[in-house]
């Protein structure tokens, strides 16, 4: 439980799938999506800060993979709802930004912005994954490998997110993810990135909350693309 305390319990169906481990504050909606407890100290730091201004929600999903994806994020749209949440800014921690960038695609409305960090084209990739994505970025017209595919892959969509998105990559992603991320950056038509792999980890939680507080600022209707890597 993130910091001993949850303001609302609810209860649902998806359960199984899905855990809010907190939600506090009222106003503008914030959901964070984590299925790695490698990030709960960010989220911890974000939700903590966003909860003093908004409505701050966090929810744990059971891990997301190519087979999962799609039915958690039913899941997630069925507990959007189910808090009364008709628009939020969706933070994706890890493979968690696989369903807040499928939601994007798929219920536009419902998504304000979005942040992921740390995030891969698919939910936590194979090694067989990450070979097949290297031959087709080589090769013009893509592999017969892919089809069939039941995965979730963000480069074949990417182009049509139209919210602000903005891209964070953390000390804990590796130089694969760290790729993933650079080439986000690039295909997305409404992408910020923010490299906080160099800040020191005491204070990396911190800066990364008033990094995506700040984010809300940026407008929904003219989200204007910038491809500097910057740094808070």
């Amino acid at each position: 439980m993130i910091g001993n305390t949850v303001a609302t319990e609810h209860s649902s169906e998806n359960s199984r799938d899905l855990e809010i481990l907190f939600d506090q504050g009222t106003g503008r909606a914030y959901i964070t999506i984590v299925d790695d407890d490698r990030y709960l100290s960010l989220v911890r730091a974000v939700s903590d800060q966003i909860s003093r201004t908004a409505r701050s929600i966090v929810v744990k999903s059971r891990s997301i993979t190519s087979d999962s994806w799609r039915a958690l994020s039913d899941s997630l749209l069925l507990t959007i709802a189910q808090v009364g949440v008709r628009q939020a800014s969706l933070i994706g921690m890890g493979a968690g930004a696989t369903l807040a960038q499928n939601i994007a695609l798929i219920e536009p409305k419902t998504v304000r912005s979005m942040v992921v960090v740390d995030a891969a084209s698919r939910p936590h990739p194979s090694s067989w994954d990450r070979f097949v994505d290297t031959l087709e970025a080589r090769l013009p017209f893509g592999l017969p490998l892919r089809l069939g595919s039941k995965g979730f892959n963000v480069r074949s969509y990417v182009h049509r997110f139209r919210c602000p998105l903005l891209i964070v990559s953390t000390s804990r992603a590796s130089t694969f993810i760290r790729d993933e991320l650079r080439q986000l950056a690039l295909l997305s038509p409404t992408a910020w990135r923010v490299d906080l792999s160099d800040t020191h980890r005491e204070q990396e939680a911190s800066v990364f909350a008033e990094t995506v507080i700040a984010f809300q600022e940026t407008p929904v209707k003219c989200p204007q693309k910038n491809l500097k890597e910057r740094r808070p």
